[in-house]
């Protein structure tokens, strides 16, 4: 295995451990810590996808992240 299977591997994991913690209440849809690993998986599994050409899969993961940053810095401003 190399190191982008790697990546790909720790990307899908950490979107489903995002998932289920919010899925168990154990984090809200707009926490740091929720899209902070949403932010980060995204951020991997673009370059993941990219590397494998799967380039509709890149353009959501990237959405998905981007999707994250937005949630991060609307909860900012509102206080």
């Amino acid at each position: 295995m190399n190191l982008i299977d790697i990546l790909g591997w720790v990307g899908s994991a950490t979107y489903l451990v995002a998932f289920g913690l919010n899925s168990a209440k154990k984090v809200t849809s707009d926490s740091f810590t929720y899209q902070g690993m949403n932010i980060f998986a995204g951020i991997i599994m673009t370059y993941y996808t990219f590397s494998h050409g799967a380039y509709s899969a890149t353009a959501l993961n990237t959405v998905w992240a981007i999707i994250g940053v937005v949630t991060l810095i609307n909860r900012k401003r509102e206080g």
